[in-house]
């Protein structure tokens, strides 16, 4: 298609203009980083620049499709109760902090090394909660280091990370093969043990702590906030379902449980119905006490109160980045959980919503309180459905069947194996592990397209036509040529240090996955230009696009851990921006000496 009216313009100067549009509607983050790509990939398609048959070339890329099966292996190892295993040996040989903060980062890092680094994280999250409430220490000395050091093992493989799986296959279009499985350890593995040293020794003591509750609660206490009412002789709860009185409730009072006739704390589920004299739990907040009273019927039990919290059947769980939530108000919720969660409580950056909640709409790291209405057993399903995490169990018992456990790392390790020794491409070997874990029952059904990141998925494949685009008409070659002008009065190292510092600048602000497609093809053109190694410039911003420690937004493991942890959005570069200096310090040597 022809515009007239822009023929004066060339195909440079809009195609750079659409890409500093991209990457400020990155930074602007009020729409989607997805939903940024399909947009700009649209109009790259209406202004001619990419064949529309071309335009989702990207979905079938080996980069995008390698995303996809390592977001499905690590679910499936997930839910093997590989992480139940993990988080019993740890419990049993932690005594210190600084012990357990070395332990924890090192687990981090060797899971995120062969997993994706995100699932590897959130895998952790709930172990560090629970062993913190047990040994009573405060969680916020705990979680930044947790995010950073899985971003730290996901530099030490070709799958740890997306821009690892992204560089490698660019790799491939430079020389006669990509890079291969454990390429990226000789620099990756010295910078995450060089970073949790650090981490452990001395950048603990950057995180502000902040008390959350006593040592023992968890998150959100709403103690204040559960009454005892009674049943009167003329309530017109009378007959009535529990569904029915929950539907008549607005999200600032739920209906929790009952006293049963042993005066014990028991559930009452959707199709029990009322009768005189039956003594309700409900959470509730002291001003409305009054009108519920008055409009059911209902007295309060003066009697006994509720003396613990730990009696009430609940769980504390995260919303996790890309759920199905986020931006959704409570209504929503409402209808997703069909009455088989009810919401009791929100923590959000460490502020408590306790009341007005159907206002809010939801964010990713949002820790709800929930009570269950629904069967145990299916807890887990229903979680993971609308992408919630648990954090802090009360009398809930999501623990997966750890009886596939060693089965289930049987069958990976024997699929890394062949991708090690070059038995089989790494998509035909991931292809076959999620078959053996569909297989086994721990991938299932429709719940194998829900495990898939498809936010990311989507991205990659719209970004990498766009990526093409930049080659095709020059744009890559004139950058670098620009760049490669500074080696006339530069030498190579402060080159290296360059180009690894605009590529951590751009994944602090931009998806990490964008930041490779963008600066992979830059910096290849500049080791031609210069006459360096290829390789060189490739792992250099294979090291810069997984450097994203200066805030949430940067990686989804820092958003994950913002609110268990109770951190601002300020505190990240007080831990992160000394930790990127030193990985600029020991990176650019360790690739002087070894790809160079």
């Amino acid at each position: 298609m022809n515009f007239p009216i822009l023929n004066f313009i060339t195909d440079q100067s809009i195609i750079s203009s659409l890409m500093v549009l991209l990457i400020l509607l990155f930074i602007w983050g009020k729409l989607r980083y997805d939903a940024v790509a399909l947009i700009m990939l649209a109009l790259f398609v209406i202004l001619g620049f990419i064949p529309s048959k071309e335009a989702f070339s990207g979905l079938g890329h080996p980069a995008v499709v390698t995303v996809a099966l390592v977001l499905l292996i690590s679910k499936g190892l997930e839910k093997s109760g590989f992480i139940s295993f993990i988080g019993r040996k740890i419990q049993r040989i932690i005594y210190s902090e600084n012990q357990f903060i070395l332990i924890l980062c090192l687990i981090a890092a060797c899971l995120s090394s062969f997993m994706n680094n995100i699932g590897a994280m959130a895998m952790l999250l709930p172990i560090t909660i629970s062993i913190c409430q047990k040994m009573e220490w405060n969680p916020s000395k705990f979680l930044m280091p947790l995010a950073f050091a899985s971003i730290l093992g996901g530099m030490n493989t070709k799958i740890g990370t997306p821009p690892n799986i992204i560089i490698a296959q660019i790799r491939g279009e430079y020389s006669n093969k990509d890079f291969n499985f454990f390429d990226f350890a000789f620099v990756g593995v010295p910078v995450s043990v060089i970073g949790i040293i650090f981490i452990m020794l001395i950048g603990w003591r950057l995180i502000p702590i902040r008390p959350i509750n006593s040592a023992k609660n968890p998150l959100i206490n709403i103690d204040d906030y559960l009454v005892e009412m009674i049943v009167n002789d003329n309530s017109p709860l009378l007959n009535k379902r529990a569904y029915d009185f929950r539907s008549m409730l607005d999200i600032d009072t739920s209906l929790i449980g009952q006293i049963d006739e042993n005066k014990k704390k028991a559930e009452i589920h959707g199709n029990q119905k009322f009768h005189e004299g039956q003594i309700l739990i409900l959470k509730i907040h002291p001003d409305y006490i009054a009108e519920i009273q008055k409009e059911f019927g209902l007295s309060l039990n003066l009697a006994e109160g509720i003396k613990n919290n730990e009696n009430i059947a609940g769980i504390e769980a995260i919303i996790i980045p890309n759920a199905r939530l986020i931006g959704r108000k409570y209504n929503y919720f409402k209808r997703l959980m069909g009455g088989q969660l009810s919401l009791l409580g929100l923590w959000r950056r460490g502020l408590k919503y306790r009341f007005r909640l159907s206002n809010e709409k939801f964010k990713a790291g949002d820790v709800l309180l929930l009570a269950n209405r629904g069967e145990k057993n299916k807890l887990s399903d229903t979680l993971e459905m609308a992408g919630l995490m648990p954090l802090w169990e009360r009398e809930l018992d999501v623990i997966k069947d750890t009886s596939k456990t060693f089965l289930a790392i049987g069958i990976f390790l024997l699929s890394l194996s062949a991708i090690i020794f070059n038995f089989l491409p790494i998509i035909v070997a991931f292809l076959l592990c999620v078959l053996a874990f569909a297989s086994i029952r721990l991938l299932t059904g429709n719940s194998i397209y829900r495990h898939i990141d498809w936010p990311v998925v989507v991205l990659l494949a719209a970004m990498i036509p766009i990526g093409n685009t930049l080659t095709e008409y020059g744009i890559t070659s004139s950058i670098a040529l620009t760049l490669a002008q500074f080696s006339n009065f530069l030498d190579l190292v402060w080159i290296l240090i360059l180009l690894m510092v605009i590529t951590m600048f751009l994944s602090d602000i931009i998806n990490n996955a964008a930041t490779a497609v963008i600066m992979a093809p830059i910096a290849a053109k500049v080791a031609i230009e210069t006459g360096e190694s290829v390789d060189a410039f490739l792992m250099c911003v294979a090291i810069g696009a997984s450097c994203a420690f200066l805030s949430p937004i940067g990686h989804q493991c820092n958003t994950l851990v913002m609110g268990p942890g109770n951190y601002k959005f300020g505190d990240y570069w007080k831990l992160g921006l000394p930790l990127e200096i030193i990985i600029i310090l020991v990176t650019i040597p360790l690739i002087l000496l070894l790809w160079t």
